[in-house]
C-alpha cells in the first residue's frame, strides 16, 4: 500500500534536488528527525548512508538509509531499514513552467510478526508524511542560493 503526493515548487530541479540530498540539513524540513549520524564520506551519491534517529508517533525509531536511486536532477530513491520494518522511498523531479513537479512516493513493509502491521505502518507514515512536500517547498524557496 504505497501513498503518493505531488506538488509544484517554484524552482528549478536542480534547487530541489540540491535540497533534498542535503542530508545535514534534512532536520530543517523534517522535523521528526531527531539526530543523523555515520553519514557516509565524501559527496551524496549513489550508496551513500547514514543514520537517522527520529520521532514516530510516541516512538523513537533509529533506521538506516542508503541511497538507493541517484539520477540528478531528475530522481532520488532511498531504502530505509530499522528492526522492525524497511521501505522504500522516492522523490521524481519533473520540470515544468512554474518550475518543478515533485512527486513523492513511499512503501513500507513490516519485518517478522511486524508484516502483519504493514498497513497500519503505511497509513501512519502517510498521516506523519502526508504535509513532507509543502515542508520541502518552504524549504527550497526560502533557501538561498
Amino acid at each position: 500500500m504505497a501513498f503518493t503526493r505531488t506538488a509544484t515548487i517554484a524552482a528549478s530541479p536542480e534547487r530541489v534536488f540540491s535540497v533534498l540530498s542535503d542530508v545535514a540539513a534534512a532536520p530543517r524540513w523534517m522535523p521528526a528527525i531527531q539526530r543523523i549520524e555515520s553519514v557516509t564520506p565524501g559527496p551524496f551519491r549513489l550508496g551513500t548512508s547514514w543514520q537517522e534517529t527520529r520521532k514516530a508517533g510516541n516512538r523513537v525509531m533509529q533506521s538506516t538509509l542508503r541511497v538507493s536511486t541517484f539520477e540528478p536532477p531528475g530522481k532520488l530513491g532511498l531504502h530505509v531499514e530499522s528492526k522492525a520494518m524497511k521501505g522504500d522511498l522516492s522523490f521524481r523531479l519533473t520540470p515544468k513552467s512554474s518550475g518543478t513537479e515533485v512527486t513523492y512516493e513511499a512503501q513500507m513493509w513490516g519485518k517478522g510478526l511486524m508484516r502483519l502491521m504493514t498497513g497500519t505502518m503505511n497509513r501512519m507514515m502517510a498521516a506523519e508524511d502526508n504535509d513532507i512536500l509543502d515542508r520541502l517547498k518552504t524549504q527550497v524557496e526560502s533557501r538561498r542560493t
